[in-house]
């Protein structure tokens, strides 16, 4: 039984909407979130992932950083960039790409629930990132990046959803990357009653995105006690309106072999077509390597769900045993590349010559997400590429009022 709660929300004006909200803090990287900041000055990223705004010779963890955060974040206040909501509410947001469109439930959930598997994970996190995370709600005593949920689909909770973005939104507007954001406020009594009842109804409700931040919010609860602390942010969809793109894997080198005797061994396990798949499919890898795409097919079927997900059929049939990836968490032979760049942003890697081989995957499934998390089973890391992404700052959970 899940709790689903409105909240007192701190959100920009809506003439700030635009110009504050940001991408969330782990799309860029130190450079490319500067120069993020240098060509939007409003933007929340100088909260999110202060350092930017900083020197490099200071360090991303460096407590500057977040006394930094702090700062941005208490100036937002002062210049009334940065307001609160008078009352409690729940929110809609509707992301839409021109193609796909997707409206899900702003409230906060419970660190109880998260605690006891009610919310369910299916992925590891590190402490790195963990501890980042909890020093910087520590910082502003806020919430500001919603975890991305989902829930079974429900007639009812769409009732409510055709019903309310029929209203005049607090924000609409369209982001730089096309995707158009808008967001529905919602304090009418019945639908209120109706969206808690319903999530109630629920048995569980699945991390999509957001794990660090999820498992920041349980660390922050346990060292503070402000009532408000138990709860943190999140956007709930339906699980048949999330859209999951591939998550692909490149490599540096080719671990002291040349591209025939990788391939011979990948035949060994692997089907071999030069060029690209005609379509995608699941057991379906396509390899760049050399200036050349080869396909991958792999027949076999594995007994349990996580096993079977391509993710992990990459790293215990290629990746490991041919390209010597034994933890693909802390090894830096290997990155990930979100499925928005595509063959182009492979073969840029290759060509460039900053990456020996490139594994272009098939997305993982919400139904295969969702069937690892309720076996308690945990995913490879960076499994699923979440498109269209939500903004940061535009809807904020504070515990410091």
């Amino acid at each position: 039984m899940p709790t689903f709660e409105p909240f007192h929300a701190l959100r920009p004006e809506p003439k700030y909407a635009e110009a504050f909200s940001s991408l969330p803090y782990d799309v860029f990287n130190r450079s490319e979130g500067r120069a993020e900041v240098r060509r939007r000055p409003l933007s929340f990223l100088r909260m999110d992932k202060a350092e930017v705004t900083l020197p490099d010779f200071i360090d991303n963890h460096d407590p500057r950083v977040y006394q930094q955060a702090a700062l941005h974040f208490k100036e937002a206040i002062e210049r009334q960039i940065l307001t609160f909501d008078d009352v409690e509410s729940y929110y809609l947001y509707r992301l839409s790409d021109g193609t796909h469109t997707q409206t899900g439930f702003v409230g906060c959930v419970s660190v109880a629930d998260y605690d006891q598997g009610i919310i369910r994970k299916h992925e590891f996190t590190r402490p790195d990132k963990e501890r980042d995370r909890v020093r910087h709600v520590q910082s502003l005593a806020a919430h500001t990046g919603p975890i991305l949920l989902a829930h079974h689909p429900d007639l009812e909770l769409d009732r409510v959803i055709s019903e309310q973005d029929q209203q005049p939104p607090i924000y609409q507007f369209t982001a730089e990357d096309g995707i158009e954001h808008t967001i529905f406020k919602i304090t009418e009594r019945a639908a209120m009653m109706t969206i808690g009842s319903q999530f109630a109804r629920h048995d569980h409700l699945y991390i999509a995105d957001g794990h660090h931040r999820a498992e920041a919010a349980s660390q922050v609860a346990r060292l503070n006690h402000h009532e408000d602390a138990g709860l943190f942010l999140a956007v709930s969809f339906s699980s048949d309106q999330l859209n999951i793109q591939g998550y692909h894997r490149v490599v540096e080198d080719l671990y002291g072999q040349s591209v025939d005797e990788l391939l011979t061994r990948i035949s060994s396990r692997f089907t071999i077509t030069p060029g690209r798949a005609t379509e995608t499919k699941p057991h379906r890898f396509e390899m760049y390597v050399k200036q050349h795409w080869y396909t991958l097919d792999y027949e076999k079927e594995h007994p349990s769900v996580k096993e079977n997900l391509d993710v992990a059929i990459l790293q215990d049939e290629v990746l490991t045993p041919f390209l010597g990836i034994e933890d693909p968490r802390t090894d830096s032979r290997i990155q990930f590349v979100g499925g928005i760049r595509g063959y182009a942003g492979l073969e840029q890697l290759v060509d460039q010559g900053t990456m020996a081989v490139a594994f272009h995957l098939h997305p993982t499934s919400l139904t295969e997400l969702m069937a690892v998390a309720d076996a308690n089973e945990v995913m490879p890391p960076k499994s699923t590429w979440f498109e269209p992404k939500l903004r940061s700052g535009l809807l904020i959970h504070p515990f410091f009022k």
